[in-house]
């Protein structure tokens, strides 16, 4: 029934089927990587362009604070304490 070339058969048959088990599970790892890094990069990495603008004018405003003359600040943080205060007060 079967032949001397039967078990090369069957072993070249195993390897075969091991190569393709181990070639897909190394397809789907690399994408898992992919999709896990560029997740990655879009939550914490490179921010967009309206997270740059607000951080751009975050930077703008406490270099201004930093370079103001103290009672020019003083002065505009109770105006924005006043304003604050009076529209809890409407509320």
């Amino acid at each position: 029934m079967f032949g001397p070339d039967t078990q090369l058969v069957i072993d070249a048959l195993q390897i075969g089927a091991i190569a393709v088990v181990v070639g897909a599970a190394g397809c789907w790892l690399a994408l898992r990587r992919r999709q896990h890094k560029s997740a990655t990069d879009q939550s914490t990495g490179s921010p967009d362009n309206s997270q740059a603008g607000t951080l751009e004018d975050r930077v703008r405003v406490l270099e201004r604070i930093a370079t103001d003359r103290s009672i020019d600040l003083a002065d505009e943080i109770d105006t924005l304490r006043g304003t604050s205060i009076q529209g809890e007060k409407a509320k």
